[in-house]
């Protein structure tokens, strides 16, 4: 797991300075400055200048990102340029579908990097191609650490006229992102939600994602960041149930036994695994 935490990935138009400094005080695990879809062509130039001094700011503990424009559009390898040279260490990849198109990112990187293969990639899958080919995009690029899921140009690449994420083969594709993101011990990071001014619906879409093994949420508004690391963090008493089940498996390996009973359920090897890695998130999000 990631030395921090990573609830809660919050885009920050680059052309915007105001949200750029107001996202400083967000709560965010991760800023992600986005150079495509909220920056209008015009706004291409200013918005890369406005990042690259963003990327120099203070923001404390919070991680940095940029999302990139991707492949095929002209903005594509300057921004690629730009971003490396100014020392961001984590892109994102919009459209991330296919081997060799990350393969080209990848060489047109190394350029540029001081240390050999020190960018990460947040791979974006937003394709139904994307989707498909996840596990060998895995298996190809030593780059990925984390796959996140797109399900808007999803949706409209699959002639939608809906998006909502829990249902149907949008939910399917949710689901097979996260499986794979397992598979691959890469963070798997959930798909924004919409619903910007509704936070219920917010809170169960996020509770939808954490159920399906997604570790964060992407968000498109400040509001919505509180309630992802909130969701995303253990509580109290999930706290406590895995200190005391991690307790008693040291008193079972001790006394030789490979399962012992708490409050009537049987504790074996994968349900001790599991309240490790709530006792790995606390950690992270600094409870313990």
């Amino acid at each position: 797991m990631p030395q921090s935490p990573r609830r809660s990935l919050l885009f920050v138009p680059g052309a915007e300075p105001r949200r750029i400094e107001k996202s400083m005080d967000a709560g965010a695990d991760m800023i992600i400055f986005d150079l495509e879809d909220s920056v209008s062509p015009e706004k291409k130039d200013m918005a890369r200048k406005l990042v690259i001094e963003a990327l120099h700011q203070n923001f404390g503990q919070t991680e940095l990102a940029v999302r990139i424009n991707a492949a095929g559009t002209p903005f594509h390898e300057e921004d690629i340029a730009l971003m490396v040279q100014a020392g961001c260490k984590t892109l994102m990849i919009p459209k991330s579908h296919s081997i060799e198109s990350l393969e080209k990112i990848s060489q047109l990187i190394s350029h540029f990097e001081q240390n050999e293969a020190t960018t990460r990639f947040l791979a974006l899958i937003e394709t139904p191609l994307g989707v498909l080919n996840v596990s060998q995009l895995c298996m190809s690029s030593k780059r990925i650490d984390v796959l996140c899921f797109g399900h808007a140009d999803f949706c409209m690449e699959m002639g939608l006229t809906h998006m909502d994420a829990s249902s149907g083969v949008v939910f399917h594709a949710r689901c097979q992102i996260a499986l794979t993101a397992k598979a691959y011990q890469k963070t798997a990071i959930d798909n924004v939600c919409l619903a910007v001014k509704d936070e219920s619906a917010f809170r169960k879409d996020v509770e939808i994602g954490m159920n399906l093994g997604y570790e964060g949420k992407l968000c498109i508004h400040p509001s919505q960041v509180k309630i992802a690391n909130e969701v995303f963090t253990p509580t109290a008493e999930q706290i406590e149930y895995a200190q005391q089940v991690l307790a008693g498996w040291q008193d079972a390996q001790a006394h030789g036994a490979g399962v012992f009973s708490l409050n009537n359920k049987m504790i074996d090897a994968p349900v001790v695994a599991a309240q490790e890695r709530i006792l790995d998130r606390a950690k992270q999000s600094g409870l313990l």
